[in-house]
């Protein structure tokens, strides 16, 4: 981050490209937080469908 005496430093030019740099950042930071949220999702179902199959293994043992 820049400080603020840098941003008024700049300029218009400069504070466009950067405004657009940080935008950019937060799209892929944002991409980033939802692919691995849906990952983390299928695990979790996974994980969910794997114990409801062994509590069913377990009900027809008995």
């Amino acid at each position: 981050m820049k400080t603020n005496e840098e941003l008024q430093g700049m300029t218009h030019d400069e504070l466009v490209e950067y405004a657009e740099k940080l935008q950019k950042d937060l799209k892929s930071s944002r991409d980033s937080t939802l692919f691995y949220s849906e990952e983390k999702n299928k695990i979790e179902k996974k994980f969910e469908n794997f114990k409801n199959i062994v509590k069913s293994m377990i009900i027809l043992v008995d």
